[in-house]
C-alpha cells in the first residue's frame, strides 16, 4: 500500500470490522511478518527514548483501538506522550500499513473462494457435459458420483437410495478382468481396458472403452476411484463392417484374379491404318502358338474354319467401316491342330469420327460347347442308358403316327417290363439294378433297326416304336427276338443276372388312333403277358382293358382295405393224425370287400405284392393272429400252436427278424408258440440271406416250417443246413394217394426223410378217408384240410372245436363221406 493513501475499510454490514476474519488472518500474517520483519522493526524508536512502562501502555490503548475498531484513539495516544510524536507517528502509520494489508488478505481469500467457486461450477458443468460417461466409485465398488452421460447411458437414477455398484454394469464375460485390474491399481498409474461389455439397468448391452485411476482423497483411508466409459458400439460395429468389407474386397480381388487366369480370356488389337495386330500371352496359347513378333492379320484369319472365316472377315469390315461392334463363336484350329471353339468379341475405337483400332477379346469356350451338347443330348435321352427319353419317344411316336396316317401304313408300340426287377434293386441294392438296366439296355438297342426307336420310359420299363410295321406278325417276331436276347446272364460288378420281360404289344390304328390310347393299351397288355407268367408277349384285346381297370381299381381300393377294417383273419385247424386232437392253427387272410364280397387270397395278394403293400399286410396278419391266441387262451380255449405263411419277399427285408420280435412282444405270446411258413422258392431265391435270417428267427425261438415242400427247387445241402423244424408236405402229393402208385412213393419219400432229418412232417390237403389213413399208416404226425375242417372266423372256430373231443372229431372223420372239392384249390395268405 502505498504512503498517504487511506486504506480500503472492509466491514460488515453494520459497518463494524470483521473482526473474525482479522482474527483469522492475523495469525496467519503474523506468522509472516514474524519472519519478514520482528517487534523491533515497527517499535525500534520507541525502545530507544521511553521507558518501558509507557511503551507497555501504548501496546495496551493499540490492542484495544484494534479489537474496538477505533482507530481515532491514536491522536489521544500522541496526546498524550510528551517528546514521543515522532516516534507515535511512526506506530499509528505502522499500524495502519499493518490494517490495510489484513484487508487486503481479506479481500485475496474472498476472491480466491469466488474463484474456488466459479472453479467448481466450471467443473461440475465440464463432468457433466463430458462426452463419456463418468462415475466415481469408493473402495467396495459403489457408485458415489455420476455425471448425466453416465446417468443416460447405464439408466442410473439420480436420486439418493438410489445406489448401485459399479461390478454390476459390467457383463459376466468381462467382470473379472476389471476387477483385477480396479484392485491392481498402483498410485495415480491409470489403466485403460478396451472393448468391454457393458449392461444397463434395463439389461441392454453395448461395447466401452474403460479408463480407472485414482482420486486423492482427504482422507488417506478413503481412496475413491475415477471411472470414465466411452461408448465404443457403433464404431465397433463400423470397425467389424469394415474389416467384413475389407475382407470380402480381399476375396474378390483374389476371386477375380484367379477367375481371370481361369477364364483363359486372350486378347486382341488391330491398327486400322496399318493392319498391324498384336496379342496378348492368353491368346497366344489359345492358339498353341509361343509369344513372338506380333502376326498379321491374314495369320490370324487363317487359324479360323473356311466357313466362319469369311464370316469374320465379313464382321470385321463393317466394325472399321460403320464402327460396329460383334460377339462371335466361331471354328478354329490352332498351330496344334487341336479343334476348339473360340468367342470372339470386338470393339471399334474411334478418332476424329474414324475407326483407327479394334480391340476384342478370344476365349477358348470348347468346354461349354461339349456341355451344351450334352444338356441337348441329355434333353432328349436317358442319363443311365444313353436310350431316348419319355420326351423325345413322344415327339418320334408323334411323327411316325403322322407319316403312318398320310401313306396308311401301321405302327407297332412294344411295351417292355423287366421280371421282378424290383427284387434285384431291393436285395442287391440300386448300384447293381442300374448295371444291369445299362447292360439289358445296350442288349435290347442292339435288336432294334435305325428307322425305329427305343427309349426307356423310367425305372425298368422300357419301349420301341417299329415304323412301318407291315403286319403284326412282325412284331411278334421281334418280341421273341428281344425275349431271347434276355435269355442270357448279365454281368455286374459283384455278379451274374438271369433277368426275363414281359411284353405289350398295340397296333396302330387298330388300338389307338393317338399315342396315349396305344402306349395305355400297349401296358396292359404288358400285364396280362405278366399274369399268364412272365417271359413273354401279349397283343392288345379290347376285353384287357376292363380287367386292367378292375386291377387299377382293386389296387386302390386294397390300399384303404385295413384303415376301414375289411381285411379279416379264417383259422384252419391243423389236427394230431393219431387221434385228430387239435395241435394248432393256421392264419389266412381274407378281405371282405364292399362290392365283392369275400375276396380270396390269390387275387388280392398278387396286388399287394406288386403295389408294395404286402410288408403292411403282413405285419398286420401277424399281430391279430398272436392276439388272437391270448384272447383264446384267456376264454380257457388254449391252442398249442398258430401258424402265419411269410410271402415271397418277406424273408429278404432285414427287419424282419425285429418286427416278429417286437409283434411277440406286446402280445405277450410265447416265441415257441409261433410258426412261421416259408416257402422253397422263398428260399432258393437268395439262400444265403434267407438262411441268415431263418438262424434269427430261430434263436428268438420260433418255430420254421418248410412249406409246400417237394414243388421248388431245393437241395438236400441247403435243406441240411436250414433251421427248420418241420416239413409240410404240398397239397399236390396227397390229393392223389390211394390213387396214383407214384404220388404215394413221393409221400413216404417226404415221411422217411423228414424223420431221418428229425423234422416233423405234416400233410396240407386232406379232404378224404383214404388219405387219412395212408398218412397215418406212413406215420405222418399231422394233418390239414378240409377233412377236419374249413377256415372260420375265430368264434367260429372256438364254438366248433371247443365243445369236442379229439375221439369225437376222429368218429366223424371216419363216418362222414369226403367232402365234394371247391373249384379252385384252398389259397395261401
Amino acid at each position: 500500500m502505498r504512503k498517504g493513501k487511506q486504506p480500503p475499510r472492509i466491514s460488515r454490514h453494520d459497518g463494524r470490522p470483521n473482526r473474525t476474519r482479522f482474527t483469522a488472518t492475523q495469525t496467519m500474517t503474523s506468522d509472516r511478518n514474524d519472519k519478514e520483519r520482528p517487534p523491533q522493526a515497527v517499535f525500534g524508536a520507541i525502545g530507544h527514548e521511553a521507558d518501558a512502562a509507557a511503551i507497555e501502555r501504548l501496546r495496551e490503548r493499540a490492542a484495544q483501538a484494534l479489537d474496538s475498531g477505533r482507530f481515532d484513539l491514536a491522536d489521544e495516544l500522541l496526546a498524550g506522550v510528551d517528546g514521543q510524536e515522532i516516534q507515535l507517528a511512526k506506530l499509528v502509520e505502522n499500524l495502519r500499513i499493518y490494517q490495510a494489508e489484513l484487508e487486503i488478505q481479506n479481500e485475496e481469500l474472498q476472491l480466491s473462494q469466488r474463484h474456488a467457486q466459479d472453479a467448481f461450477a466450471r467443473f461440475s458443468a465440464f463432468f457433466n457435459n463430458l462426452p463419456l460417461a463418468g462415475l466415481v466409485i469408493d473402495r467396495q465398488g459403489l457408485i458415489k458420483e455420476t455425471n448425466q452421460r453416465a446417468r443416460t447411458l447405464f439408466g442410473l437414477r439420480n436420486r439418493p437410495g438410489h445406489q448401485h455398484f459399479f461390478a454390476r454394469l459390467i457383463a459376466d464375460t468381462d467382470r473379472g478382468e476389471v476387477i483385477h485390474a480396479w484392485s491392481s491399481l498402483a498410485g495415480d498409474q491409470p489403466r485403460e481396458l478396451a472393448e468391454l461389455h457393458f449392461q444397463t439397468l434395463e439389461g441392454d448391452r453395448f461395447i466401452g472403452d474403460l479408463h480407472l485411476a485414482t482420486l486423492p482423497g482427504i482422507l488417506d483411508d478413503a481412496p475413491t476411484y475415477i471411472c470414465a466409459v466411452l461408448d465404443r458400439t457403433e464404431s465397433a460395429r463400423q470397425r467389424r463392417a469394415l474389416a467384413e468389407a475389407t475382407e470380402r474386397l480381399r476375396r474378390s480381388e483374389s476371386f477375380l484374379n484367379a477367375t481371370g487366369e481361369i477364364a483363359k480370356v486372350g486378347g486382341w488389337e488391330m491398327d486400322v491404318p496399318t493392319g498391324r495386330v498384336r496379342w496378348t500371352d492368353v491368346t497366344y496359347r489359345i492358339h498353341d502358338l509361343p509369344p513372338s513378333e506380333d502376326p498379321p492379320l491374314a495369320l490370324a484369319l487363317g487359324f479360323f474354319h473356311p466357313d466362319d472365316r469369311q464370316l469374320l472377315e465379313h464382321r470385321i469390315e463393317r466394325a472399321i467401316a460403320r464402327a460396329e461392334a460383334y460377339d462371335l463363336q466361331l471354328r478354329m484350329t490352332t498351330a496344334a491342330g487341336r479343334e476348339i471353339w473360340v468367342q470372339t468379341t470386338c470393339q471399334p475405337i474411334c478418332e476424329d469420327d474414324r475407326v483407327t483400332k479394334l480391340q476384342g477379346t478370344i476365349q477358348d469356350i470348347s468346354h461349354l460347347k461339349r456341355s451344351e451338347e450334352q444338356l441337348e443330348f441329355l434333353a432328349h435321352h436317358d442319363p443311365l442308358t444313353g436310350l431316348a427319353n419319355r420326351s423325345l419317344f413322344r415327339a418320334r411316336l408323334e411323327l411316325c403316327l403322322q407319316r403312318a396316317a398320310r401313306n396308311g401304313t401301321q405302327v407297332a408300340l412294344l411295351f417292355l417290363d423287366l421280371d421282378r426287377f424290383k427284387y434285384v434293386n431291393d436285395s442287391l441294392g440300386h448300384s447293381v439294378g442300374d448295371q444291369l438296366l445299362e447292360r439289358v439296355a445296350a442288349a435290347l438297342a442292339a435288336q432294334v433297326r435305325s428307322s425305329d426307336t427305343i427309349a426307356r420310359l423310367g425305372g425298368d420299363e422300357f419301349v420301341v416304336i417299329m415304323d412301318d410295321v407291315g403286319k403284326p406278325r412282325f412284331a411278334a417276331r421281334f418280341a421273341r427276338r428281344l425275349l431271347g436276347v434276355l435269355d442270357q446272364p448279365f454281368a455286374t460288378e459283384t455278379r451274374e443276372l438271369y433277368i426275363t420281360a414281359s411284353i405289350g404289344i398295340s397296333i396302330y390304328p387298330e388300338d389307338g388312333a393317338d399315342m396315349d390310347t396305344l402306349l395305355r393299351h400297349a401296358d396292359i397288355a404288358m400285364y396280362r403277358a405278366k399274369e399268364n407268367g412272365r417271359n413273354g408277349f401279349n397283343f392288345y384285346e379290347p376285353a384287357m382293358s376292363a380287367g386292367a381297370a378292375e386291377r387299377l381299381r382293386m389296387e386302390h381300393e386294397l390300399r384303404g382295405a385295413l384303415a376301414r377294417s375289411e381285411m379279416m383273419l379264417h383259422y384252419q385247424p391243423q389236427v394230431a393224425l393219431s387221434d385228430c386232437s387239435l395241435r394248432g392253427v393256421e392264419a389266412l387272410c381274407r378281405w371282405q370287400h364292399p362290392r365283392l364280397g369275400l375276396v380270396a387270397p390269390d387275387q388280392f395278394i398278387p396286388v399287394a405284392e406288386d403295389s408294395g403293400l404286402i410288408g403292411e399286410l403282413t405285419a398286420w396278419v401277424l399281430e391279430q393272429a398272436c392276439r388272437q391266441l391270448i384272447l383264446w387262451d384267456q376264454v380257457g380255449f388254449r391252442i398249442p400252436r398258430l401258424a402265419v405263411n411269410l410271402p415271397m419277399r418277406e424273408i429278404e427285408r432285414t427287419d424282419l427278424v425285429n418286427r416278429v420280435r417286437r409283434t411277440l412282444e406286446r402280445t405277450g405270446l410265447a416265441p415257441d408258440r409261433l410258426e412261421l411258413e416259408v416257402t422253397e422258392s422263398m428260399i432258393m431265391r437268395r439262400p444265403d440271406v434267407a438262411i441268415t435270417t431263418l438262424d434269427a428267427l430261430r434263436a428268438l425261438g420260433v418255430i420254421l416250417a418248410l412249406d409246400d415242400f417237394g414243388t421248388g427247387h431245393s437241395s438236400l445241402t441247403y435243406l441240411k443246413r436250414l433251421p427248420l423244424n418241420r416239413l409240410k408236405m404240398d397239397k399236390s402229393f396227397v390229393e392223389r394217394l390211394g390213387e396214383d402208385r407214384d404220388d404215394e412213393a413221393i409221400a413216404r419219400a417226404v415221411i422217411a426223410l423228414g424223420r431221418s432229418v428229425g423234422l416233423g412232417v405234416i400233410a396240407e390237403g386232406i379232404e378224404t378217408r383214404t388219405q387219412h389213413d395212408f398218412l397215418r399208416r406212413e406215420l405222418c404226425e399231422e394233418g390239414q384240410g378240409y377233412l377236419y375242417g374249413r377256415p372260420l372266423a375265430a368264434g367260429a372256430f372256438m364254438e366248433s372245436w371247443s365243445m369236442i373231443e379229439g375221439s369225437a372229431r376222429l368218429s366223424a372223420a371216419r363216418s362222414a363221406s369226403a367232402p365234394e372239392p371247391e373249384p379252385e384249390p384252398e389259397p395261401k395268405s
